[in-house]
Formats: C-alpha cells, sequence, structure tokens
C-alpha cells in the first residue's frame, strides 16, 4: 500500500512538473524575437557559426545570455531559429520574383537570375548565402541544417517550376530538373559572388545558361 501511495505520488509529481515546464514555455518571451534573430544572423552569416558564441549575441542584441538559453536552450538551438527563419526567406524570395508573368521559359529565368544578381552583388562584404555556406560547414553535422536547406531549395524549384509550366508544354519530370538546374546555376553564382567575380561577369555565365533553356511549346 505504501508502495502504490509513493508511486502516485511520483506520477502526480511528473505532471506537476510538466505542467509548470509548460507554463513556463507558453510564456511570452520578454524581448523582441525578431530583433534578436537579426542580430545573431549578422553575427553568424559575417563571423560564421564556429567564432560566433551566445555572449556575442547577447552583447549585440542587448538580450540577457540567460534569456537565449531559456528560448533556445543552446547555441545550436539559437542559430537553427535563425537557420529556418532564413532558409523560409530566401524561398520567398524567389516565389516573389516568380509571382510576376513571363512570356517566355527564358524571360523568367532571366528575371531569377537577375534577382539573384543583385541581391548578392549589393550585400556588404559580399558574404555569399547562409544557407549555402551553412549547409556545406555544417550540413554533415547537423542533420536539422540539411533538412531545412533541402526544404528551402525544394521550393524555389517548385516555384519556378510552376511559373514554366505556364509557358512550357513539357512533361512535369523535364520541367522539374530544368528548375533544378536553375536554382543549382543559381548557387554557383552566389559563390562566385562571393568570390570578388564582378556583376558582368555574372551576367555572361547566367546569359550562357538561358541560352540552353528551351523557348517554345
Amino acid at each position: 500500500m505504501v508502495q502504490r501511495e509513493s508511486l502516485l505520488g511520483a506520477v502526480r509529481k511528473r505532471r506537476y512538473d510538466g505542467a509548470l515546464y509548460g507554463a513556463a514555455m507558453a510564456r511570452p518571451r520578454k524581448f523582441d524575437e525578431q530583433a534578436l534573430l537579426d542580430a545573431a544572423t549578422e553575427l553568424f552569416w559575417s563571423q560564421g557559426y564556429d567564432e560566433t558564441s551566445v555572449d556575442d549575441v547577447s552583447t549585440a542584441s542587448g538580450v540577457g545570455n540567460g534569456s537565449i538559453y531559456a528560448a533556445y536552450g543552446s547555441k545550436q538551438g539559437l542559430f537553427l531559429a535563425v537557420f529556418e527563419r532564413y532558409c523560409d526567406r530566401r524561398a520567398a524570395f524567389v516565389e516573389g520574383v516568380m509571382d510576376a508573368s513571363y512570356d517566355s521559359a527564358r524571360e523568367a529565368a532571366r528575371a531569377f537570375f537577375d534577382a539573384i544578381i543583385v541581391d548578392c552583388s549589393t550585400q556588404p562584404g559580399r558574404r555569399g548565402c547562409l544557407m549555402i555556406n551553412s549547409m556545406a560547414s555544417l550540413g554533415p553535422k547537423v542533420p536539422e541544417v540539411a533538412a531545412a536547406g533541402r526544404r528551402s531549395t525544394a521550393r524555389m524549384e517548385q516555384s519556378l517550376t510552376d511559373r514554366l509550366s505556364e509557358v512550357l508544354e513539357r512533361p512535369g519530370d523535364e520541367l522539374a530538373t530544368v528548375s533544378a538546374n536553375l536554382v543549382l546555376v543559381s548557387q554557383g553564382l552566389i559563390q562566385l559572388s562571393r568570390q570578388g567575380v564582378p556583376r558582368e561577369r555574372l551576367d555572361e555565365i547566367a546569359a550562357v545558361s538561358l541560352e540552353a533553356l528551351p523557348d517554345a511549346a
């Protein structure tokens, strides 16, 4: 009987502790999360994951270490929040470009490449793409990074496929391959920009890729 009561007491305590934990997690955060993630993004992007500490983020954002750890659990948890938000925005950026109406596949692809080239060429320090950089350095070690990068890439490819399907009568798998190639070329352009290749050269490389596109049904 005593043993049963002891067991029931332990169960009740776990439930009570769980309720307290849930209530703590549900409390609104006492800081501007978007401002914190903005500051963290700048640091992770410019310095890299290994060279950025939670202390750095705390100093840059004005949010205490304790609040950061309470919200994200660890530096990796904070980075994943930064990375997933960044990937979502990159996919949304491409989707926004593809929301416009185009008369041909080349016109749509040209608009895509132009947007990418302008975006990466005007970045301070030409630091490349946080998604590409992080997938290369962290993707093999952190499955969540690889997964988030794949989801973002898939969204970009799907956005291109949807637009191309309106101007090209091709099988779906062929359009998907064309879209995947366009995204791959765009990632190469971003990396070349990071290496300091001038915009005029990026435009020339993009133009060669455009010539390979089918332009009629």
